[in-house]
């Protein structure tokens, strides 16, 4: 037993007036707090928050980003990797990775391809939003569209491990999926899809859906409704913006009106 943890013992029971004396004087210094000046301090605050958002970009533009788009299929306009400490979102695996025009990413996103099925593909649109600690795992395809705004935890197209075989999940990391278990993912344009989302392998979801948190979303999801749930469920029509046309076409604008008349409200 070392001198000094014999030494917290005594302090820690006050054995005598000295080591109790010892235990008030540092149970005190715990809650030390020094004064502040508004002025100087709101000024120092001001210049720690101007001079650490300079130096991350600076190494974001000038290091970060630059080393993860050399691992992309290619990248459009724009790309903003935000500063969150790890400095560069990780792309693991053979995967084709092809990012829009003004796509956000965080440097804690992870980019997975596993080693199944040859060439996984993961498509990401045009001024989509992926938030901080969203992690993809794709066996085949996945597809983001445009205008979304992503922050659910895991989109996976895959199980992750075995399903049927339990000697190959007993095996180091727990093995890949079989091939017949991986099933593409499509999430349209204009999407919600917020923390703790979980998107099941398979699955399609049409364009301008918003999911609440925690929603399970395992089958099929019209166009511009509202889903929750789990499992998921539709619990209401949302509206379609007149200025969509425009960007959508005409055909598709009419598309979402005629799926919204099929549409029926579910009781989660």
């Amino acid at each position: 037993m070392s001198i000094i943890y014999k030494l917290k013992r005594k302090i820690k029971k006050r054995e005598n007036p000295l080591y109790n004396f010892l235990y008030h004087i540092l149970k005190k210094s715990i809650h030390i707090s020094m004064p502040y000046n508004k002025k100087i301090h709101s000024f120092l605050y001001n210049e720690w928050c101007v001079r650490t958002t300079l130096w991350h970009n600076f190494w974001r533009i000038v290091y970060y980003e630059p080393m993860f788009k050399s691992q992309c299929t290619s990248v459009g306009r724009n790309l903003l990797m935000e500063y969150t400490g790890n400095g560069s979102a990780k792309i693991r695996g053979n995967l084709l990775l092809t990012i829009g025009n003004n796509v956000t990413i965080f440097d804690n996103t992870q980019f997975v391809g596993l080693d199944v099925l040859k060439k996984p593909k993961l498509n990401i649109g045009d001024d989509t939003y992926i938030g901080p600690l969203v992690r993809f795992m794709v066996g085949s395809r996945i597809v983001v569209g445009n205008n979304c705004l992503i922050t659910s935890r895991i989109i996976t197209d895959n199980p992750g491990h075995p399903i049927d075989d339990v000697v190959e999940r007993m095996s180091s990391g727990g093995s890949s999926p079989s091939p017949d278990t991986i099933c593409p993912i499509t999430i349209g344009d204009f999407c919600f899809l917020p923390l703790d989302t979980v998107i099941y392998p398979g699955v399609s979801i049409g364009d301008g859906v918003v999911a609440r948190v925690g929603t399970h979303i395992n089958k099929d999801v019209p166009p511009f409704c509202q889903i929750a749930g789990n499992p998921m469920c539709i619990i209401r029509k949302l509206s379609i913006p007149e200025e969509l046309r425009k960007i959508v076409g005409e055909e598709r604008f009419n598309a979402y009106f005629k799926e919204h008349a099929a549409l029926e409200i579910e009781r989660c």
